[in-house]
């Protein structure tokens, strides 16, 4: 199904979910789609239903003017157990032609280059029905908690600051693709299922975050608290490997929850939520030792693809 809709498996793993295709399971659990359903999903949403022979290879386009980029994407995508076929856009021109000839599956899309604005492109790609379900990533040298919001809300799976880290490229890579990964799997087993503590005194923010992530596979194990000082707690007993924060806990300050965690051995990624944040409240949660922070709503709904898991 990804390779005739010209998507990624995880894109079509979503649609089944979100009830887009009626499907149906095995007996060994394995999902199934009937032709006549997919061809009619296809034609609603204007995918041409063209059945690729034989074996295909991952389409991946890179739209960035900077030649270390796309070595960085090719060199990575060689070492990967799937053929991929890689391309460059240097302008909007060559992006445009590419995307309707070329037919990418996920594109690394740089917010700012010359005569290209980034997040219009990933608009535009969104908005149109034969590149709705092309992942983006984004890519930028210009860094900021607002573009990072910006793109995520035009359609983007993630934002990557450059210069770009070749594990963060690959682990994209593999989400996208779904693709079994020797050192990945090994990585796993050692450290066992992924933690995810989330300290909130909001239950419905609680039980959303914690629902969204029951989908992830592999399975994520969530921990929660309510207070600074129950996190700190919990994270000794059972270190997490990300943290999702509600900056408005009533201890925060004098539990020093975040600057704690993110100076403690195991490191996890830190993701601090507000409802309404300012630059002075991002400001401080960064300095605490937070990744980033986010407004609360944003997060919902988008947990999984900002934790990588």
């Amino acid at each position: 199904m990804a390779k005739i809709c010209c998507v990624t498996p995880t894109t079509v793993i979503r649609w089944i979910e979100d009830g887009l295709i009626p499907a149906f399971k095995t007996v060994g659990g394995h999902r199934r789609v009937r032709r006549e359903d997919l061809e009619k999903v296809c034609r609603d949403r204007g995918i041409p239903f063209n059945v690729p022979t034989g074996t295909e290879v991952g389409r991946i386009l890179v739209v960035d003017d900077e030649p270390v980029v796309l070595e960085l994407v090719s060199d990575v995508v060689k070492e990967l157990n799937h053929k991929f076929e890689v391309e460059v856009a240097k302008d909007a021109f060559d992006a445009g032609r590419l995307v309707a000839t070329f037919r990418p599956q996920l594109i690394f899309l740089d917010l700012m280059m010359p005569g290209v604005d980034g997040f219009e492109v990933c608009t535009r790609l969104k908005k149109d029905a034969a590149t709705t379900n092309t992942e983006v990533i984004a890519i930028t040298g210009y860094y900021t908690e607002a573009n990072m919001e910006r793109i995520i809300n035009a359609g983007a799976v993630a934002c990557l600051k450059k210069p770009l880290d070749v594990l963060e490229v690959r682990g994209r890579v593999i989400e996208a693709f779904k693709l079994k990964d020797e050192e990945v799997q090994q990585a796993a087993k050692q450290k066992g299922a992924t933690k995810v503590l989330v300290v909130t005194q909001n239950a419905d923010f609680r039980t959303k975050v914690r629902d969204e992530l029951t989908q992830a596979k592999p399975a994520v194990e969530v921990l929660t608290a309510q207070t600074g000082a129950d996190a700190t707690l919990v994270a000794k007993t059972a270190p997490p490997h990300h943290v999702i924060v509600s900056l408005t806990v009533p201890d925060l300050e004098s539990s020093k929850v975040i600057s704690k965690l993110a100076s403690s051995e195991h490191k996890p990624q830190i993701i601090a939520v507000h409802d309404e944040p300012t630059d002075e409240i991002r400001s401080a949660a960064r300095d605490a030792g937070a990744r980033m922070c986010l407004p609360t709503a944003m997060v919902s709904g988008t947990i999984r693809e900002l934790l990588g898991v």
